[in-house]
């Protein structure tokens, strides 16, 4: 919820409790006080609550690629797994891996390396669905979470960000391992555990996307 609007609920709800304490002011000129100093109380709850709205992004998201952080991201998964259980729909995960982002950072620095990542993180933002979940694992991993998308679904998803990514960052590749619930784990740990792993087999080959199997 946003927390501009529970800021002004909560400076209503304090102007309403002054009011009943106080009682409702009859002169004109106590009126246009009470009036001026309710604005005044709505208008700091609603800064307030822009301000908590800032602090939970940056805590949320990625200061670089603006994605979510990893442990937002496997809250995020973990909810995703239990509800997918009943509701009984299918949950993809993609771990994925840039390929030679050491040589290309060694061979054009750091900050190209970072403007490189947030590249990276648009190709992802872009190929994806609205209802997707993308997230930075560390360093050049980063994660996608598909919901309602089956194993056959995610690959065309996966492909779509390889395609991307050869295409607009040079020399720089995307290995990919996936995996789905309730295929191939039972819980969002199994699932997070399987795609990571599938993601460094695939990093063996570069530029190469492994599917689980069982």
């Amino acid at each position: 919820m946003d927390s501009r609007w529970i800021g002004m609920g909560v400076s209503c709800l304090i102007i309403m409790i002054w009011l009943f304490v106080c009682g409702v002011p009859t002169e004109l000129s106590m009126v246009s006080f009470v009036a001026l100093a309710a604005m005044i109380q709505i208008a700091a709850g609603y800064r307030l609550g822009t301000y908590v709205n800032r602090l939970r992004q940056m805590a949320y998201h990625d200061s670089l690629t603006g994605v979510l952080v990893n442990r937002r991201f496997l809250d995020k998964l973990i909810r995703e797994i239990k509800l997918a259980k009943i509701q009984q729909y299918p949950v993809t995960l993609l771990f994925i891996d840039l390929d030679n982002f050491k040589k290309f950072n060694d061979c054009h620095g750091h900050m190209e390396g970072d403007r490189l990542l947030c590249q990276f993180a648009a190709i992802l933002q872009a190929s994806v669905r609205s209802q997707d979940t993308v997230g930075r694992w560390g360093g050049e991993e980063f994660v996608v979470l598909l919901k309602h998308a089956d194993t056959q679904q995610a690959l065309a998803i996966g492909e779509r960000i390889q395609n991307q990514v050869r295409q607009s960052l040079s020399g720089v590749t995307a290995s990919i391992g996936v995996a789905s619930y309730p295929h191939h784990a039972a819980t969002a740990e199994e699932l997070t555990h399987k795609a990571d792993t599938l993601m460094y087999e695939a990093k063996k080959q570069k530029d190469c996307m492994i599917v689980a199997t069982h």
